[in-house]
């Protein structure tokens, strides 16, 4: 009777193994994790803006502090579980994957911010790249929202430059809610091991 030798698995194998292991996202979980990393997105980001209101009271009349910061916030949260989801679903290494594109959009994300920074036409290329952002959920200029369309476009010689502090206020809240989504989707959604 011949007997079969196995070979042990290879360290790559078991590495592999416990990497798919890792990378196992419950749905059942991703239910109720989804809505609460909004949530706390959002909290967190309003936290933020509180703190560095009372920090530098002239950050009271930054507009990007107002509603701005609930609706983008709250959309930059969602299209983060709606990334999630969609890299679940069709990669095999997802959380892996979820935070290489997380970091590529969060660093994307900064760019309109910089050009704020920089006034003139890069501070236009800001404002145009952020405008169907900022417009979601907002009602339309016009009559029907009670207003006229804006007149004139730009100031002359391009817009002024955003101070440095609003700026590194903006890059905060983005790396804030950039660290929140992708800390709770990828450690609290993941199957637990058994």
């Amino acid at each position: 009777m011949a007997t079969t030798l196995t070979a042990p698995p290879s360290a790559a194998a078991a590495r592999v193994d416990r990497q798919g292991r890792r990378d196992r996202v419950s749905f059942a979980r991703l239910l109720w994790v989804a809505p609460l990393t909004i949530v706390v997105a959002l909290a967190v980001n309003y936290g933020i803006k509180l703190l560095v209101q009372t920090l530098d009271p002239s950050l009271q009349r930054m507009g990007q502090l107002q509603t701005p910061l609930v609706s983008l916030t709250g959309q930059g949260a969602i299209y983060a579980v709606l990334a999630f989801v969609a890299i679940v679903a069709v990669v095999p290494r997802p959380i892996f994957w979820y935070r290489i594109v997380a970091t590529v959009a969060l660093l994307l994300s900064l760019i309109p911010d910089i050009a704020l920074g920089l006034g003139g036409a890069a501070a236009g290329f800001g404002m145009r790249v952020m405008q169907p952002f900022l417009s979601l959920g907002m009602p339309a200029p016009g009559p029907a929202a009670g207003g006229s369309p804006p007149a004139g476009g730009p100031p002359v010689g391009g817009m002024p430059a955003m101070s440095v502090e609003q700026v590194l206020v903006l890059i905060l809240l983005h790396v804030a809610c950039y660290a929140v989504c992708v800390t709770m989707l990828t450690t609290v959604s993941r199957r637990p091991a058994r």
